[in-house]
């Protein structure tokens, strides 16, 4: 028999793959317990509607930058090394065939999703942008990176330009969200490989 908890993360698991291709509204709770051979009940026994699944998943991805951004956003610290792990993880997420950022899969549907899940990726999104901003106005602060303007727009052009070119490397290839990232870091004075340089002596 499978653990309860094993059952719970599988169903995450599936019902994240099915959001970024289907969207949130091209799947339902059967096509996630045919792919994992368990009855529709065990689903509802985890997620009793799939906005309680929709949350879940939300959830889970703002556990994933509150790990990697907690020690920053309380103690400050470098800024480089904030960005690095944030370029880096867009590209491994591309790499791992998650070319859609969860903002652009729930987006297809955004209208239509239950107001209690547009709220939470509403908060998520707000949260991400705080995140770099933060850095952004660290980096300036401590003379690692020059920029001008308001660091909060620079955070979301940066932000979507990144998640976007996920999107769009899918079909032009991987050179582009290279190229978008590139990019980002010469905006930000940076040379392109400035940033790995300085991870790497971290």
């Amino acid at each position: 028999m499978v653990p309860t908890s094993d059952t719970k993360t599988q169903i995450l698991d599936r019902a994240a793959e099915l959001l970024m291709k289907c969207g949130y509204n091209g799947f339902s709770y059967r096509d996630i317990s045919a792919h994992l051979g368990v009855k529709n009940a065990a689903i509802h026994y985890h997620f009793p509607s799939k906005a309680d699944l929709a949350l879940a998943l939300v959830e889970e991805y703002r556990q994933i930058l509150r790990k990697s951004t907690s020690e920053f956003m309380a103690y400050g610290g470098p800024a480089l090394p904030q960005l690095e792990g944030f370029f880096r993880f867009s590209a491994q997420q591309f790499h791992q065939g998650r070319c859609i950022c969860p903002f652009g899969a729930f987006s297809i549907d955004f209208l239509e999703l239950p107001d209690e899940v547009r709220d939470s990726i509403k908060q998520f999104l707000d949260d991400s942008v705080n995140w770099l901003t933060q850095v952004l106005e660290v980096g300036r602060e401590q003379e690692e990176i020059a920029f001008i303007g308001d660091p909060r727009q620079k955070a979301m052009s940066i932000f979507s330009a990144v998640q976007g070119a996920r999107q769009v490397a899918r079909i032009g290839g991987v050179n582009i969200l290279e190229e978008v990232i590139c990019n980002a870091r010469l905006e930000l004075g940076l040379k392109s490989d400035q940033l790995r340089d300085q991870a790497d002596t971290a």
